[in-house]
């Protein structure tokens, strides 16, 4: 078993010189030695502040050259780090801060009224580091840095079932849960990102998307670092400066969105460009339609991938190029790491992983593997109703063709995906509710071939769509990315004999 602490530290000894981070913004570079001193730095001061093994980090980060310096600093000294999703609502913030209990956070000066708010709400005496100005933080990360030691810190005695690092995502209700990674699934999952995404010493990677998801901690930062490669660090995420960095800096990895390749592939001069250095471009998030497939191995590159996971169990399966565009719309094959099922859905029981359902009838996708996550953090109760048997019940649904090929037809939670977010429906209809001319509301996703799906709500009320939005602009509660992009009005809600709303009336 390799920690990643090992894994920054060999291309320290083995490739010092070699580019680790490349920061677009600051036209600044990291060598591994020099990212290496600076993840050290920061390793020493958390500890010199008391920050011990086990104890949690919080990271409100973007995608800046804070994040893999705390994340791998915490590595270094035994810590948790715990990215979290710095576009959340201070109610969830709260409810993060209240679950994991943080000994320290890092937050950037962005989100710095939110966070501390939601700090004051949980009350959670963390230690607060801020990057940029954020006057109410402890210290600023910059100082921090500054005070510690560039040489490596003592090394700490680590297993493999400690936990490594912990990953928040959305449950069926919209209650964030804390999905919690061992050091050995931890380096499995480095490993397997490496090997599916083709990475190595030279390759040069860029992530369009967060990093706080699995898709960015564990599809770009991780496994890169674990290949020696090279990160390309910048917030910047517009078709035309992305074109423009493929070419700068002969990018050979892109993993987000298919929002991003879609809007890259539309640019006016696109025809024009030289992006033959791309091995890999990866679309997570969504499903490809077949005239994006189209666009993309035409215009950009004939790299084109597009995976199917969870935050629990990463990279489930992939639709290769020799797939496109002709299976486009489905996710793909199993990975080599990866074993998967489908099997009958009993909504609320426990079905039998031996329970599976033939080629071409619906079924509830499990997985199994050794990226599978190890527990929610401090719910033995929601761990049990996930795992079973050696198995992760994703909720997904799906269907597999006579070729081995899975399409995912929907969740069974009712969770939307948009833009590579998941947002809970129920979340969404109580917020609308508490409005005063609102009687009823269902929200559900409609297909979007931009976003994946759109939050669209069905509104009984005398209202507006623009009343409406406005009030949910305004929300505390309710993060911009959750807010209802289409509204309809209905004079009433399908609901079942007991009352229960029918959300799959109103899908297309």
């Amino acid at each position: 078993m390799i920690s990643h602490r090992t894994y920054l530290e060999r291309n320290a000894t083995w490739r010092g010189d070699e580019t680790a981070l490349e920061v677009i913004e600051s036209n600044e570079s990291y060598s591994y030695g020099e990212f290496d001193a600076e993840v050290n730095r920061v390793a020493n001061a958390l500890a010199d502040r008391g920050i011990r093994k086990s104890d949690r980090v919080a990271m409100v980060l973007f995608n800046t050259t804070e994040f893999p310096i705390t994340l791998y600093a915490c590595y270094k000294i035994g810590a948790v780090p715990v990215p979290i999703n710095f576009m959340l609502a201070r109610d969830n913030f709260a409810y993060i801060f209240d679950d994991v209990v943080p000994k320290a956070v890092v937050y950037d000066e962005t989100v710095a009224e939110d966070v501390e708010a939601s700090l004051e709400r949980a009350d959670v005496p963390a230690r607060r580091i801020g990057v940029g100005s954020c006057p109410a933080a402890d210290e600023g990360f910059e100082s921090l840095a500054a005070e510690g030691d560039a040489a490596a810190p003592p090394e700490v005695p680590v297993r493999a079932d400690d936990p490594a690092y912990i990953l928040y995502t959305s449950g069926t209700t919209g209650a964030p849960k804390g999905v919690t990674f061992t050091t050995e699934t931890a380096s499995n999952r480095a490993q397997e990102g490496s090997r599916c995404l083709g990475l190595s010493k030279n390759s040069v990677a860029l992530q369009v998307s967060p990093w706080f998801h699995a898709g960015g901690v564990d599809l770009t930062v991780h496994p890169t670092i674990e290949a020696g490669g090279t990160i390309i660090v910048t917030e910047n995420w517009e078709p035309e400066p992305v074109a423009d960095l493929v070419e700068a800096k002969g990018i050979t990895h892109i993993v987000g969105v298919p929002t991003v390749a879609q809007r890259m592939a539309e640019l006016d001069d696109i025809d024009d460009r030289d992006l033959s250095s791309l091995e890999c471009l990866l679309c997570m998030g969504s499903p490809l339609s077949k005239r994006l497939a189209e666009t993309l191995l035409e215009v950009i590159t004939s790299n084109v991938f597009n995976g199917y996971g969870t935050t629990e169990t990463l990279l489930d399966s992939v639709l290769r190029p020799e797939d496109l565009p002709e299976k486009a719309g489905a996710a793909g094959q199993p990975t080599h790491d990866t074993e998967m099922r489908l099997i009958e859905y009993r909504q609320g029981g426990t079905a039998d992983p031996d329970a599976t359902v033939p080629h071409g009838e619906e079924g509830e996708i499990i997985v199994s593997g050794a990226s599978v996550m190890d527990y929610y953090f401090g719910s033995e109760t929601k761990t049990k109703d996930s795992i079973r048997d050696g198995w992760y019940y994703t909720s997904d649904l799906g269907v597999v063709d006579e070729d081995g090929f899975l399409t995912v037809t929907g969740r069974a939670d009712d969770m939307i995906l948009s833009g590579g977010e998941l947002v809970s429906p129920i979340e969404v209809e109580e917020i609308l509710e508490e409005h005063q001319s609102v009687e009823g509301a269902v929200v559900v996703g409609e297909d979007d071939e931009e976003w994946g799906q759109l939050v669209t709500a069905y509104v009984v009320g005398d209202t507006s769509a623009d009343e409406l939005d406005t009030y949910c602009a305004d929300h505390d509660s309710l993060a911009d990315y959750k807010r209802p992009r289409q509204y309809h009005f209905v004079d009433s809600l399908e609901r079942t004999a007991t009352g229960k709303k029918q959300r799959y009336q109103y899908r297309d």
